[in-house]
């Protein structure tokens, strides 16, 4: 007998789901080119060369893997972003802005993740600008996206890697050491960071200010108190950026939707700014981005870059637990026919639908099964076509 079940970590969209998913992608969608985005479409299969001198060993484990017909190797899209930073290299030019609704997959081997290996995804990139405003820009247009979407227990927590930077050339750590310390800061492992420090024989004042990272949390009075830390210009600098998009936030009413987080260091090739968005109603979460001012350098066009990618998935599971997903809307007109005059039914029918009316046909099934078919689904109107007529019954509530 053949085996029906999925492999682990991809699922079907059932219609409900999918109903909701439609309307969260337009409403996104709708949002991002008010802002001036474009979309594009970037394709499922690349030459995996292409990126795996631009991923990290354990970034490129994680990409599914297949070989073309000439022996190529080809990989399954596994980041947006890095798509874009290529079309940027290639096809792109001057400032760009450009959003996505893709599909991306990850390689996971452990069947007990609660991971998807396939994964819904939409995200703008504003390519070619490298001030606050386009930092500002960014951040308005996520909140905007996800306050648009119908979710109401949100925020984005705004770190800046170059804080972290600062610090660890100031405290003279090398590229690979500051790497495995950022990795430790991020997953909140304070023991793990302290050991680290220690085994490397940092400074007693770079420890303290290390170890200050997670309590950095809040609003501006976070910056006050890291700005009493630290005494190297790149760290400054980074502070003071985030200082003036809180500014521009707050003069925008949208400050309510954002923390400051220096301990937020996500992702291998973010430069400045990043940012996670969290649900009160989720336990992981539902937007990454930030700046990555060196990638598009990588395929060979240097230019800075913003943006970020929200997870629809998570976004509709969010929503659901907030109440908010809406009910498959059922059609305004069902219908049965005895198919003796095909002609007089299609017209019948195409002008109920140019007046903007859904209208669903029933097959093998009579006038009781019609109605209740009807009232079980809320259908409001019957029609019984037989003969060359057509035969209309209200049933319950009113007709569109």
């Amino acid at each position: 007998m053949k085996n029906l079940q999925l492999p682990f970590g991809v699922q079907d969209c059932m219609p409900q789901e999918c109903y909701n998913k439609i309307i969260i992608q337009e409403k996104l969608s709708e949002i991002f080119r008010k802002h001036g985005f474009l979309r594009v479409e970037t394709p499922s299969l690349e030459y995996f060369d292409v990126y795996g001198g631009i991923l990290s060993r354990d970034s490129a484990n994680k990409t599914f893997k297949m070989t073309d017909a000439d022996g190529s190797l080809l990989t399954l899209r596994s980041d947006p972003t890095l798509q874009i930073c290529r079309m940027a290299a290639t096809k792109l030019g001057g400032v760009d802005k450009v959003f996505y609704a893709a599909n991306s997959y990850e390689y996971l081997s452990d069947s007990y993740t609660s991971r998807s290996r396939e994964f819904s995804q939409m995200g703008v990139e504003l390519l070619g600008a490298g001030d606050v405003s386009a930092d500002v820009e960014a951040i308005t247009v996520a909140i905007e996206g996800l306050r648009e979407s119908g979710l109401c227990d949100f925020m984005l927590e705004l770190g800046q890697v170059d804080y972290f930077n600062g610090l660890t050339n100031e405290a003279g750590m090398s590229e690979c050491d500051a790497k495995e310390l950022r990795g430790l800061v991020n997953k909140k492992d304070m023991f793990g960071v302290e050991m680290f420090l220690s085994s490397k024989k940092v400074g007693e004042r770079f420890v303290s200010q290390f170890l200050l990272l997670p309590t950095l949390f809040g609003g501006c009075e976070v910056l006050n108190k890291a700005r009493k830390e630290i005494a190297n210009e790149k760290s400054a600098q980074a502070l003071n950026r985030l200082e003036q998009i809180l500014i521009a936030l707050k003069a925008a009413r949208l400050d309510k939707y954002v923390a400051i987080d220096l301990g937020l260091l996500r992702g291998e090739y973010y430069t400045g700014l990043v940012m996670k968005g969290i649900s009160g109603k989720l336990g992981v979460p539902l937007l990454d981005g930030g700046r990555y001012d060196t990638l598009c350098g990588e395929f060979g066009a240097s230019k800075p870059a913003v943006g970020f990618s929200i997870g629809i998935k998570r976004l509709l599971v969010a929503l659901e637990r907030e109440g908010k997903l809406m009910s498959c809307a059922s059609p305004d007109i069902a219908y049965i026919s005895d198919g003796k005059d095909c002609g007089f039914e299609y017209e019948y029918v195409a002008a109920l639908r140019e007046n903007g009316l859904v209208v669903e046909k029933r097959f093998e099934c009579g006038k009781k099964e019609l109605l209740d078919y009807c009232a079980a689904k809320k259908i409001p109107c019957a029609v019984i076509i037989s003969g060359g007529r057509a035969e209309r019954i209200s049933v319950g509530g009113e007709e569109k």
